[in-house]
């Protein structure tokens, strides 16, 4: 179908979005705004090109800027900001606003390796679904031609998440290329919306957040342990750990997973997805409790989300733990340990490899540090599990 009667459609659609795009496929942008009715659709169109320019967007460095996880962070924040625009603060007019990320690597103009993969990743971000899809384009085509798929398939799966039947000319634009498509999307139920609507309402407008849990299994039993982690993915060290405390507790564990994370953006329904599949690969086991998903980064939140329970951290929780920067406004070491007290939390400290705990940490009593011949750390972490699988499509 002709591009500029797609293009009609999109912007006849009740949706509104907010588009950022690294770089190549920014004739996307054009395309979207040059036949009029632009703004009836596009909120925002930004082009984060350079890597500090797209680190500050999704308040991070990648481990590979151009991946479906790269992209999933950029949807995040344009969706964030579409909220902020368009003043999304409840579900009913959240339901009409998605963010997009685009992140690509082209052909280059000169001096291209021989055999570089050349690759689109595009992904959305609504109040129920993350979507990705992924473009990878092995015959040599060019630059130009690249851009034109590039936006192409941009317009295309715009049409596609506005649920459009109608397809826009991209596998015209492909023939003779060899490419794969790689698809992928996860939705969330009305609570889990809810739960990152409040999350991403929270950083906008940089209001203090009621804390907030909702339950992923019930197994009509009181949080007693929580672990609290990302578990992107759980590991064999986490299952040690989780084991060492049920055994010592006589309790199950119950999991807690933030979508909110003080130095990261906020967990996308995929990514979500991805997490909670790697514990529930442990379903069963005695010493599987509840997994709660929650909107508190903060222990002095996650304290008063799980009262008179005991909280399983590493040795680099502890260090953050008590470091002022992670403090709440007007707080500080008297007050969190009071605020602790109340709620009467306590932490089983487990050492890890390679990370020591604060020399100068006078490390307080509600805090019980795991002998090292009891925990046996092996270096495993979940960031080096990503690293040997990076720019990985989840």
């Amino acid at each position: 179908m002709d591009n500029l009667k797609i293009i009609r459609m999109i912007h006849n659609s009740p949706f509104r979005i907010v588009l950022a795009v690294t770089g190549g496929g920014t004739e996307s942008i054009g395309e979207l705004l040059r036949h009029g009715k632009g703004s009836d659709t596009v909120l925002e169109a930004i082009v984060p090109y350079s890597r500090e320019s797209l680190e500050e967007w999704i308040g991070k460095k990648p481990i590979c800027y151009a991946s479906t996880d790269t992209a999933k962070d950029m949807a995040m924040s344009a969706y964030r900001r579409a909220l902020y625009l368009n003043k999304g603060k409840e579900i009913k007019s959240a339901e009409l606003l998605i963010g997009i990320g685009v992140t690509c690597k082209l052909s280059k103009v000169v001096n291209e390796r021989e055999g570089r993969l050349h690759e689109v990743h595009f992904a959305s971000q609504s109040c129920f679904k993350t979507t990705t899809s992924s473009l990878f384009l092995t015959g040599n085509a060019g630059r130009e031609k690249q851009e034109k798929i590039a936006a192409a398939f941009i317009i295309d799966r715009i049409a596609s998440i506005f649920d459009l039947k109608e397809k826009t000319d991209i596998c015209i634009l492909t023939t003779g290329m060899v490419t794969e498509l790689i698809e992928n999307d996860a939705e969330a139920d009305l609570p889990v919306a809810e739960l990152l609507l409040k999350t991403l309402n929270s950083i906008n407008y940089k209001q203090k957040i009621e804390p907030l849990k909702v339950d992923i299994r019930i197994n009509n039993t009181d949080p007693k342990i929580i672990f609290s982690g990302s578990f992107n993915p759980c590991h064999q060290n986490h299952i040690k750990m989780a084991r060492i405390a049920a055994s010592k507790y006589k309790e199950p564990i119950d999991f807690e997973i933030s979508l909110a994370n003080v130095d990261k953006p906020p967990i996308d329904y995929i990514s979500l997805k991805y997490r909670i599949n790697s514990l529930l690969k442990y379903r069963g086991e005695k010493y599987m409790g509840n997994i709660f998903l929650t909107n508190s980064p903060l222990f002095a939140d996650k304290a008063m989300l799980f009262p008179n329970s005991i909280f399983l951290i590493g040795t680099d929780t502890l260090n953050r733990l008590f470091n002022k920067k992670y403090y709440r406004d007007g707080e500080d070491m008297k007050s969190l340990l009071e605020h602790f007290r109340k709620y009467n939390a306590r932490f089983m400290v487990f050492q890890r490899k390679n990370a020591e705990i604060d020399i100068d940490m006078e490390i307080p009593d509600i805090c019980d540090i795991v002998p090292m011949d009891t925990y046996a750390d092996d270096g495993t972490s979940s960031t080096s599990i990503r690293e040997q699988d990076s720019c990985h499509l989840i």
